[in-house]
């Protein structure tokens, strides 16, 4: 979950002491918000930019694509959480039943690692895994400081910023690279090592390149994500936005998020939806041009020209802001105070605030409203919509259902699958899902002229009560809601009892100091899968690292979901080498971990947290198997192919959270998020600036070019996903490797010593291959080159994934 707002304020604990199968990887990442100040402030009154704009008519796509819309779920599941409930998108028939009749919904797909909100999203927009893109360690991180202290840092920024040291007081000398750092090649085994100075290529870029205007809908990056410092690096130090976000003196910064935070439109040159976009701003008496330059320096091929608009407040003028009472074919748009309104008719308006239109927060905007902006830019002059909005498993404190007597009515912070609240979350959700294929299709906006690419960031483990455990929802039997069609109506409600539902977090340096006597200082990423940063940076074969290793190795504590009183926490560790096998590190040396710990989901540790229950970012099918649909001109009408959502895993049963990815042998083409984006720009006719990490999905395309169809295409493309995937067979192994040689005692360390040679050589064999396997995909995908020998290159790619699993059964 993103974590910005409303959840961000309980952070309270210290990130060094907390982390042992904890949701906490955002907390400690960009500052807070409380309440704010109520405001009278009306936009300015504006008609609603004409559909024709100048980019619609000079938008130009493949396989007659006249829109996309692509919606990344944060945490909405196609797998059944609990064996009796219908899963999230079950509860959403809506979309379910859209997706798979007029186009494929492939329930084999997977996460990268580490598996949370920014690092999923950030992947699902570029194709690229962590390694390349900048931040395989989400949704915070730690960066090594010159003496070999670390501050804190944020996944979470504008494209370009550098770093968001979050730090109170950052420390002086901290590292200021890029926080998107960019590496064209792996760059563990790339030489000479690739500068960390580089920008990761925008993927907005192709479509403004072709014409169209590309809206963002709290996207992960893509608009700005703080007030301080995105206002100054995209309106500049002096300018108004900063003098507003001065001006005000709650340290929140309510209205300034709900003015310029978690929207965006990035256009076309010469488009008229930012070359006429015009607002009153703060300090100033008469309107003024809003839109900014779109500026990538490092975009390759250059990019200048381009402007784009950021903010609700500069956004939806353009898209009918005050008009009163606007309407298009028969939707509402706007009230009668002329603000923008859901797709229930109620006024959007910034989170904690009342009375004043902005954009709601990243942690609790929902479907009814995300899905009311997308229609309006859709309508507006907007050919591409990216949307984001709040999974179900959290109370979103929807109006209408959290007054007294409502369902959820003092109903908790983190939901169990059946319970009242959820069922009538999905109820919201599936019905705003069904009015925005209405309002699209009354603007002749549908699956023959339209690519719909829906998806989720991750999975989640939930933690507590659950079918196959020691405790159980009552009545054990509850399914929470039957569904009929495109109707859900609530059947059994699951009630959690008091203490059995919550993650248990622990503190981890009184476990190690009190268990293993180790008091290494440290620092730590809080999570599932928390890593560790020992200061000084030590090398990871040093006697005091080794030592730090196998203390974290042997912790222990009392699990009351399983009943096991001294359960061990550490499911596998990852060393340096590791995590580049894994793609989590990156080009900047200074965020790499010395140690990262992929605990057991369950969550073995000491105290209960009833704020959440949703554990992600570890190592566990049921948080790593995802889902992607695409709907649309291009795409084969298959309907479900993969597992059905009773046959997927899930986290009940005794086993729960000890499945991996590499156990799981599901039906159905076994992709992953890097695999979304070629495939996207290979049906709309487009390409990046770069080489993707993933593979067009061939198995979905209606009519491939003749190199994607050549002999053993396909099967060299399924053999590369288990070579080169964070949670393929080659990952899996070797992450059995790295941590059985971790956790080893030998004369003189040698067989950590060896095993860890062992592990870097499989790694330059398989980035050595892997690249020459993505680069001739790649030109079969986007050049109609065939694809040379491609049934002896997966007997290679096979042969490096055979060697992997002998090194993990030798370990």
């Amino acid at each position: 979950m993103r974590q910005h707002q409303r959840r961000r304020r309980l952070a309270t604990r210290a990130v060094a002491i907390t982390g042992c199968a904890s949701l906490l990887s955002g907390i400690a990442a960009v500052g807070v918000a409380t309440p704010g100040l109520a405001s009278t402030r009306q936009p300015i009154a504006r008609a609603a930019t004409a559909a024709g704009d100048s980019a619609a008519n000079g938008c130009q796509l493949g396989h007659g694509i006249k829109h996309v819309v692509q919606i990344g779920f944060d945490n909405v599941h196609f797998f059944r959480d609990n064996p009796n409930v219908p899963s999230d998108l079950q509860l959403m028939p809506n979309l379910l039943n859209f997706l798979t009749s007029n186009g494929t919904f492939l329930s084999n797909s997977h996460t990268p690692l580490i598996a949370h909100t920014g690092d999923d999203l950030l992947t699902t927009a570029t194709g690229l895994y962590g390694d390349r893109h900048g931040n395989g360690i989400a949704n915070s991180y730690q960066t090594y400081n010159p003496g070999g202290t670390t501050d804190p840092a944020t996944t979470f920024t504008y494209w370009t910023d550098p770093i968001y040291d979050t730090a109170s007081a950052p420390t002086a000398g901290h590292d200021t690279n890029p926080n998107m750092v960019y590496s064209p090649t792996p760059p563990a085994t790339t030489a000479p090592a690739t500068k960390p100075d580089t920008v990761t290529p925008a993927p907005w870029v192709p479509y403004t390149r072709a014409g169209c205007n590309v809206g963002e809908i709290a996207t992960v990056n893509q608009e700005l994500e703080n007030p301080s410092p995105d206002l100054a690096d995209v309106f500049g130090a002096n300018s108004p936005e900063v003098q507003q976000l001065n001006a005000d003196t709650d340290p929140y910064k309510d209205p300034e998020t709900a003015d310029y935070i978690g929207l965006a439109v990035h256009c076309a040159q010469g488009s008229a939806f930012c070359a006429s976009a015009e607002a009153v701003k703060y300090g100033q008496s008469t309107p003024s041009r809003t839109a900014v330059a779109d500026l990538l320096p490092d975009e390759p091929g250059g990019y200048t020209g381009y402007q784009a608009l950021f903010g609700h407040k500069y956004v939806a003028p353009q898209l009918g802001a005050g008009t009163a009472n606007l309407t298009r074919n028969g939707y509402q748009v706007t009230n009668a105070a002329g603000n923008l309104v859901d797709l229930n008719g109620n006024q959007i308006n910034g989170a904690y605030l009342t009375n004043y239109p902005g954009f709601p927060g990243y942690d609790s905007i929902n479907a009814s409203q995300a899905l009311a902006y997308a229609s309006d830019m859709l309508e507006s002059g907007v050919q591409v919509a990216n949307i984001y909005m709040s999974d179900l498993h959290g109370n979103e404190f929807i109006s209408s259902l959290t007054g007294k007597g409502g369902p959820c009515y003092q109903a908790p912070d983190a939901l169990g699958s059946g319970s009242a609240c959820y069922i009538a979350q999905a109820q919201y959700y599936n019905q705003a899902f069904g009015i925005f294929f209405k309002r699209l299709a009354a603007d002749g906006i549908t699956a023959k002229n339209t690519l719909f690419v829906v998806s989720s960031d991750e999975g989640d483990h939930q933690a507590g009560a659950n079918v196959g455990r020691a405790i159980l929802p009552t009545p054990a039997s509850c399914d929470g809601a039957t569904v009929s069609g495109d109707t859900v109506t609530p059947a059994v409600e699951c009630t959690y009892p008091a203490g059995s539902f919550g993650e248990l977090d622990g503190n981890v340096t009184g476990l190690l100091a009190t268990e293993e006597g180790n008091i290494t200082p440290f620092s730590l990423e809080a999570d599932t899968a928390p890593e560790f940063y020992l200061t000084g940076d030590p090398g990871p074969d040093t006697p005091v690292v080794r030592t730090f290793e196998h203390a974290v190795a042997g912790l222990t504590a009392s699990n009351p979901y399983s009943g096991n009183a001294d359960e061990k926490i550490t499911n596998y560790l990852a060393d340096p080498t590791e995590m580049a096998i894994l793609h989590i590190t990156d080009a900047d040396p200074a965020r790499t971990p010395t140690l990262a710990m992929f605990a057991k989901p369950a969550g073995a540790c000491v105290q209960q947290d009833t704020g959440y229950a949703w554990d992600h970012g570890d190592y566990a099918a049921e948080i790593d198997t995802n889902y992607v649909a695409f709907a649309g001109p291009g795409v084969r009408h298959l309907g479900l192919d993969g597992p059905a959502a009773n046959q997927g895993t899930t986290s009940s049963g005794p086993d729960s959270g000890q499945i991996t990815v590499a156990q799981d042998h599901f039906p159905g083409p076994w992709v992953d998020e890097t695999d979304i984006r070629p495939t996207i720009m290979y049906l709309t006719g487009l390409r990046d600036d770069y080489e993707h990490d993933g593979r067009v999905i061939t198995q979905v395309l209606s009519d491939p070019d003749r190199a994607l169809s050549g002999p053993g295409v396909t099967q060299l493309g399924g053999c590369y996903k288990q070579l080169n995937s964070s949670v393929g067979q080659f990952a899996a192994d070797t992450l059995i490797a790295s941590t059985n040689a971790i956790e080893s005692t030998s004369s003189s360390d040698q067989t950590y010593l060896g095993t860890d040679q062992a592990l870097a050589g499989l790694e330059r064999a398989r980035d050595a291959l892997a690249g020459k396997i993505k680069g001739e995909l790649e030109a079969a995908a986007f050049a109609n080159t065939p694809v040379p020998a491609a049934a002896v290159q997966a007997l290679a790619c096979q042969a490096i994934i055979t060697t992997a699993q002998h090194l993990a059964a030798a370990s």
